[in-house]
This record gives C-alpha cells, structure tokens and sequence, in this order.
C-alpha cells in the first residue's frame, strides 16, 4: 500500500514479531466473534467489521477508503492484521510475516491495486507460542496454514465458502533453476492458477510447478486454506517467491502486477 500509514503500520508489526512471543488459540465466546467478523469482512461492512473486531483485540484504523483491522504486537492473541477496503472479490493471504521476508510487501501491493481484494495476514511469528517439543509445523499454534484452530484459518475458511477465490504467498531460499513456485495445493487447478502462470512468466519470473524433486516440498498440498478451497470448490494459488525475488522492489511489484492482472483475467 505504497506509502500509507495502514502500510507502514503492517510493516512495523512484521518487522517487530519474536519467535518466541507469546499465542495462544481462541477459544469460548472468542469463535463467535471471529465468525462475525469473517462475515462482516465478506460484506466488506466496515462498521461491523469494527464491532466484531474489538473483543478479539483487533484494534481499528480507518485512512481513506481502508480499514485496517490489527492485533497488539507480544499480545498472546496476536491473530490478525486485515485491510478491507470494498466488498472483496478475492484475498490476498500472508500466513508466515517475518519468517517469509517481505511477503507482505507483496499482497499489500497488490492489494494497493484493488480495493477489491481483502489483505489477511498472521498476526505472529509461525512459531511464536510453540512448545519446546514441537518438532512438526502442527505442533505450532501459529503456523496458521498449518491449523485449522487458528483465527486466520478460521477467517479464510469462511470466505471460502463465500465463494472467494485465495492467492497465498511464501517465500523459500533460491534454487537453482526457479524463482517462483506454484501450486493449486489440494484444489483443482483452475482458470486463475493458469492466469497467474502465464502472466508471471510474461514478467519474466521462471515458475516451477509439479512433482519436480527440485521443489516437491514446495507444493502445499496439506495447507489447511487449500483443503478448505477443494472442500468448497473454490481456487487457492499456493505461490512460493525466492528469496531474491523478495528482496528485489521492482520484481516484488512485477509480481503484484501479474497477479493483478491473472483476477483481470478470471
């Protein structure tokens, strides 16, 4: 979101997650709310949006058209960080901020472009309360694509029945041979993933998909926001950029642009 005060506030929280900050999953009255939230989200109803937001923790910004949702920083319910703009069309979703560098620098930029795409992001670190015999991303109580407890997957998981397609993003250490991976994870390919692949690679960018052993472990295929796409028949691009990539300004924009244009598309 260029220059905004919504950006550089999302900036600041990426920039300042610990790994060993504290999280905890909701639970009892909390699940309602995040439920009432997600709906208000869907309606791109800023009011309700805010009303539901506020027992969750999530305070409210509101610059120009956008309403910035975002949980306390080292706050044990550090869930979310949203900016909803109009009535989304798609989302935008940033699971791993701070471990994934500059992730979020991506889907804010494309969310710059559309006041119609929704931008959900974690609110920690993904290993942020985990215990210290966590051995599997499971274990992790905010590695949000890998559980379906968490506040994000709960969010996302309504939107996708919405019917609300999800553009995913991650980031993984360059390979030789490949700058971006993508995948549909468990839902079928579809129109978007195959817009999405065109106009990155018109961007210049080398994109590897399938069971290639070079980057098989990229695929996604357990993510839960997937598994809840296939569930609903809804598209889910599961894009995994390079490090290089990510620390690039004008590729990190070209990659915004071509996503952009791959929803212009579908």
């Amino acid at each position: 979101m260029g220059g905004s005060e919504v950006s550089r506030r999302i900036t600041r929280l990426v920039w300042d997650m610990r790994r060993d900050g504290p999280y905890r999953a909701p639970r009892g009255s909390e699940l309602a709310a995040l439920d009432a939230l997600a709906d208000a989200v869907a309606r791109g109803d800023h009011a309700a949006a805010t009303e539901a937001g506020a027992p969750l923790g999530l305070a409210a910004t509101r610059e120009g058209d956008r309403l910035l949702l975002l949980s306390g920083n080292g706050d044990e319910r550090a869930w979310l960080a949203i900016v909803l703009r109009a009535v989304p069309r798609a989302v935008v979703e940033v699971p791993h901020p701070n471990a994934d560098l500059a992730t979020e620098l991506v889907g804010l930029a494309l969310a710059e472009r559309r006041p119609d795409v929704l931008y959900l992001q974690a609110g920690a670190h993904r290993i942020a309360g985990a215990p210290p015999e966590a051995r599997d991303r499971v274990d992790c109580p905010a590695d949000v694509s890998s559980r379906d407890d968490a506040p994000f997957s709960r969010v996302a998981d309504v939107l996708v029945r919405r019917g609300l397609p999800q553009i995913q993003l991650h980031g993984f250490a360059d390979r030789d041979g490949v700058d971006v991976v993508l995948s549909p994870g468990a839902a079928p390919e579809g129109a978007l993933l195959t817009a999405v692949r065109e106009r990155l690679a018109d961007a210049g960018e080398r994109v590897g998909e399938g069971d290639d052993e070079r980057w098989s472990d990229l695929l996604g295929r357990r993510n839960v926001q997937g598994r809840a796409a296939a569930r609903a028949g809804t598209a889910f691009v599961h894009l995994e950029l390079s490090r290089s990539l990510r620390r690039d300004a004008d590729r990190r924009d070209a990659v915004a642009a071509a996503l952009d244009k791959a929803l212009d598309a579908t």
